[in-house]
């Protein structure tokens, strides 16, 4: 089995007709998970930092807004990847004209990057709040 099943394996895995490609998965899937990351690991890096042991102060050596600016930036660099790969994927296959599993790899290719698209640009609007948000402020101030 040796190189043959590896070499098989590896086309497999990067040939966008095949139903396991990861190129079209991942620009499907990778987006949203990203975003599902940056909103999840956001959650819990102010709610540490916000904390009554920290209080806004400095989180392994940073403040929270330099922490908050690099987990948008890879998860937005992980958006880019993700739809950079759905969009060769699409480019290879305007080479490629009919049947059945062409148009599924189209289909998977077309929504890997609306994908990567429209959660670029929920990511990127997480950068806005580093500008004007101050960091571990209440909104009941003044309230009671």
């Amino acid at each position: 089995m040796g190189s043959s099943g590896q070499q098989g394996r590896r086309t497999t895995l990067t040939d966008p007709l095949s139903t396991r490609s990861f190129p079209m998965w991942f620009g499907v899937l990778g987006p949203p998970l990203a975003w599902l990351a940056q909103v999840g690991l956001g959650d819990l890096l102010f709610e540490l930092g916000c904390g009554p042991a920290i209080r806004g102060g400095d989180v392994l050596g940073l403040p929270l807004k330099a922490w908050a600016v690099i987990l948008v930036a890879f998860t937005l660099a992980v958006d880019v990847l993700a739809g950079s790969l759905a969009f060769a994927a699409f480019r290879k296959l305007r080479r490629i004209s009919d049947g059945t599993p062409w148009e599924r790899a189209h289909a998977l290719a077309l929504a890997g990057m609306a994908s990567a698209f429209v959660y670029g640009l929920l990511l990127a609007y997480q950068f806005l709040p580093q500008f004007f948000l101050h960091t571990c402020a209440t909104s009941l101030r003044g309230v009671g």
